[in-house]
């Protein structure tokens, strides 16, 4: 399952958690992603640009004001 977890800017706690419909190979480019395998295990920091870029593939609005990371979790 791959999620979009958003922070509010400067702390650790979780405000925001989306399962986005995605699989790996749609957001190797988009995340700049050398390899399928490269995804597992690392909540990978996510730009403005990229976030823009997953909400129009999944049809979605995903907030402006957190830090955004996407995290890929085995089901």
């Amino acid at each position: 399952m791959i999620f979009i977890m958003g922070f509010q800017k400067g702390k650790d706690e979780l405000v925001y958690k989306q399962k986005i419909d995605l699989c790996v190979s749609d957001l190797i480019l988009i995340m700049h992603w050398a390899e399928s395998t490269d995804c597992i295990g690392v909540d990978f920091p996510v730009s403005p640009d990229q976030a823009a870029q997953i909400a129009s593939l999944v049809s979605i609005e995903l907030p402006d004001n957190l830090d955004l990371y996407l995290a890929n979790y085995a089901s």
